[in-house]
């Protein structure tokens, strides 16, 4: 498999980012879930709601780094042709979901260290590293950008489902293999 993409298929340097930016995004949705409806005191795998939070961050400015390089690393050789088995249709649904999930990988994440930020509530890196607040406190711009980082975590969910659905439907109704195309191994 070659490192980048070319007009056979994906390299595997976009294979792997696009799997760790999945692996990041679904930890991502399980602790915001987790975090936001834990009591005082409980933990969750050993963490606390602070624990949560924390980690929340630092693996959001993660995902934030791997989807700038997802994004540089799909300009890097040239995009294989489109399946043969997707329809107008559902080329056209691919390209515009493609461009929202990009939007929304790279708007979530900024738009939580804004919030986190704006609110003076601090990133303490890997538990390890408190980053320092180039914002300021703003209860204004922290609202903000609270609303849109929880909007664009539904559209990133939404774009998904529909990615996802759409994969499920080729793979497993027509069979056609279409999920080979993004898998470590080719068939």
């Amino acid at each position: 498999m070659p490192l980048w993409n070319c007009r056979d298929g994906y390299g595997s340097v976009t294979k792997t980012l696009h799997w760790v930016v999945v692996a990041l995004f679904a930890a991502q949705y399980a602790s915001a879930l987790t975090m936001t409806r834990m009591g005082d005191g409980v933990r969750a795998a050993g963490l606390s709601r602070d624990d949560l939070y924390n980690w929340h961050k630092t693996l959001g400015l993660v995902a934030l780094a791997v989807a700038i390089g997802r994004l540089a690393a799909r300009h890097v050789g040239e995009l294989p042709e489109w399946a043969p088995s997707l329809s107008p249709a559902e080329r056209h649904f691919v390209h515009r979901a493609e461009q929202v999930l990009y939007a929304a990988m790279l708007i979530m994440p900024v738009s939580g260290f804004v919030y986190v930020m704006a609110g003076d509530y601090g990133v303490a890196f890997a538990g390890v590293v408190e980053l320092a607040n180039p914002i300021g406190r703003s209860e204004t711009l922290a609202a903000v950008a609270r609303v849109v980082h929880i909007g664009a975590a539904i559209v990133l969910a939404a774009a998904l489902a529909g990615h996802v659905g759409l994969v499920l439907r080729h793979t497993l109704v027509r069979r056609d293999g279409l999920v080979w195309r993004m898998l470590p191994a080719r068939r």
